[in-house]
């Protein structure tokens, strides 16, 4: 059986739509290959037994998956003495009703206690001084046991001590109050040896360690949160997986998100990357070379049977209300959909913050009799099934759950080509259409366009959504899985690749070559030659990562052994763009690991004037001291 850990921060009874991918992951890899797989949290909540018994029955995961948090975990350990409940003296003070939640305590005229109820139960004392400032805040389990204690310095958190339920303590946590950061400083964890970690980090990463097993445990990081922790991990039998969820460009900019940064920069010392999407993909491979490790496993969906009657030219989006989904688009599109089609209606599902913005919206551009705001519905696939297409106008997703769920339910989708997941399921003018990003007028082109085909028309779209939907099912899913897991069994070591020679010579008899030559060492051997190619990247395109320009050249490769390679190329200014300057460096490709070495002049000597000429300037890069053609 497969040791399989997903590990995220934190498990809540309200959620997202990222912890709800997770919980149904687990479902369906253990009714399709009765995977039992272990869930691990590191969030301080002292109603994570109950949130985990609810989850557990919402998501039909009872004997299905394990779930440990890492407070609960270390709190069942090492009891040394009867259990005993909270209590607290309040016979000397004075009551004073705030309301059925809350009291407040008075000693002599001073507050000194404020104690919240839930279910007539305490759940939360507060402790203070003469001078009305919070100094102690005591956090109480469903069951009624102290579960940590919070200590303040000037309305600052400063220690946390978390306890057993026989009143012993297991961890301190110590905060840097004095210069008011809730960073944790250092942790201490008490059992039959004491443990200092410097690092929650630390922590986490010792709590990991207790559900590590051999031969193999496969660890999936599911939030970005937690990557650091498990990129740090050194041990033979682990295999690091990392789960993308969301886009991994700042929106609006060629600037690569800070969560996602510290996966990206280690692509080398990963055993797979999970995108959601092909495009996706492509977008990784551009920007940090193509891998053999790289897997496309998008969301799976069961298809749901069809009982409603479509509604002719009614048009639906269920999303969230927010800024980044651009419901306005829709709202302004449909407005030239209605001069054309007068009874178009469009009905919008959800909450969120622009629901008041949407509202004025409608009523300014007078479109109340055609566009509806109708909140939130858990009848999704009623709403789907009712309409005669759906819309989805986001500046970006992760891989746009709204498209899926409407072609499974037979509803074409028209859509903006966004990154990313639009293209991975909708094939223009088959299932539904592909609008330019931003462009309402065609947005508004193409619902016009859809709604005036003939029922047997929109039919044959709808079955094509249907059978389109069905290249994501659960069987599939899980295949796509134990393929991954499969496919990294065999751990393959970083190669480290350095350049320990080089020479560059301006041919006596064509002027316009150069000679490179480079010796490549590996730091493993290796029965095969890897992919060798010379990298000339065009300057001026640097700007933006999405349109940078680079042109390569193969060199002839001589090995001299199993770990060290020499290559020789020529670099023609005539096959290259004038006015450019050229920056150097070696690609390297060998199936999971991919390296971009610069050509740098470290320990070689470069005579920068005599290799120059009028047409071409031989540079060095002074602060990083790389090679450079400027033409």
């Amino acid at each position: 059986m497969k040791n399989v850990i997903f590990i995220t921060s934190r498990l809540d009874e309200k959620h997202g739509g990222l912890t709800a991918s997770l919980l149904n992951k687990v479902r369906i890899l253990n009714e399709n290959k009765n995977l039992i797989s272990t869930i691990l949290t590191f969030h301080a909540a002292s109603e994570f037994n109950q949130v985990k018994s609810t989850i557990m029955q919402r998501y039909n995961l009872y004997k299905k998956v394990k779930i440990y948090n890492i407070n609960e975990f270390f709190r069942s350990r090492c009891l040394t003495a009867p259990e005993k409940k909270y209590d607290i003296n309040t016979e000397i003070y004075t009551p004073v009703k705030v309301n059925d939640t809350k009291y407040e305590y008075y000693h002599l005229g001073v507050k000194v206690l404020e104690i919240f109820y839930r279910n007539r139960q305490i759940k939360e004392v507060r402790h203070f001084n003469q001078s009305n400032v919070c100094f102690q805040k005591d956090v109480i389990d469903n069951d009624g046991y102290l579960y940590w204690r919070s200590y303040y310095l000037n309305s600052q958190l400063s220690r946390q001590i978390f306890f057993r339920r026989d009143l012993t303590p297991f961890l301190t946590r110590e905060f840097d109050a004095i210069n008011k950061s809730d960073k944790i400083k250092s942790l201490v964890l008490f059992e039959k040896e004491t443990i200092r970690f410097n690092t929650f980090n630390d922590f986490k990463a010792y709590f990991i360690n207790f559900f590590i097993e051999k031969p193999i445990t496969y660890l999936v990081g599911e939030a970005r949160s937690i990557d650091p922790v498990i990129l740090n991990i050194k041990d033979e039998c682990i295999r690091k997986i990392f789960m993308t969820h969301s886009i991994h460009i700042r929106p609006g900019t060629d600037i690569i998100r800070a969560g996602n940064r510290h996966v990206l920069s280690h692509l080398n010392d990963i055993d797979a990357l999970v995108l959601l999407t092909n495009k996706q993909k492509e977008d990784i491979d551009r920007r940090f070379g193509v891998r053999s490790n790289y897997y496309v496993i998008p969301h799976s969906i069961k298809i749901p049977t069809i009982t409603e009657k479509r509604e002719q030219n009614k048009v639906v989006i269920i999303s969230r209300l927010h800024k980044e989904k651009r419901i306005d688009h829709s709202i302004k599109a449909f407005a030239q959909v209605i001069n054309k089609i007068p009874d178009a209606k469009l009905h919008i599902y959800g909450e969120g913050e622009e629901k008041e913005n949407l509202q004025k919206l409608i009523n300014k551009m007078g479109l109340q009799n055609n566009i509806k705001l109708k909140g939130y519905s858990q009848q999704v696939n009623k709403i789907l099934q009712s309409a005669d297409c759906s819309l989805l106008t986001s500046q970006y997703e992760g891989f746009a759950l709204a498209v899926q769920e409407s072609i499974a339910n037979g509803t074409p989708v028209i859509a903006y080509d966004i990154d990313y997941g639009p293209s991975d399921m909708i094939t223009d003018g088959v299932n539904g259409y592909l609008v330019e990003k931003n462009n309402i007028d065609k947005l508004s082109h193409s619902i016009i366009k859809y709604l005036k085909k003939t029922t047997k028309e929109k039919k044959i779209y709808s079955t094509a959504a249907i059978n389109k939907a069905r290249q994501f099912s659960n069987e599939q899913f899980s295949n796509n899985w134990f393929f991954l897991f499969d496919s990294i069994k065999k751990k393959s070591p970083n190669m480290n690749p350095i350049i320990t020679f080089f020479n560059i010579n301006r041919s006596k008899f064509n002027k316009h070559k150069y000679y490179l030559n480079l010796q490549i060492r590996l730091n493993k051997e290796i029965n095969r030659v890897p992919l060798f190619k010379a990298s000339f990247l065009h300057k001026s395109t640097l700007i933006n990562r999405e349109k940078t320009k680079i042109d390569f050249i193969e060199p002839h490769t001589i090995r001299q052994n199993n770990n060290c390679f020499t290559l020789k190329f020529i670099f023609d200014i005539r096959q290259f763009k004038k006015h450019e300057t050229y920056l150097t460096s070696i690609i390297i490709q060998d199936h999971d690991q991919y390296f971009d070495l610069p050509i740098t002049i470290n320990n070689y000597e470069l005579d920068t004037k005599s290799l120059s000429f009028k047409k071409c300037k031989v540079l060095i890069n002074t602060e990083h001291n790389t090679l450079q053609f400027e033409l």
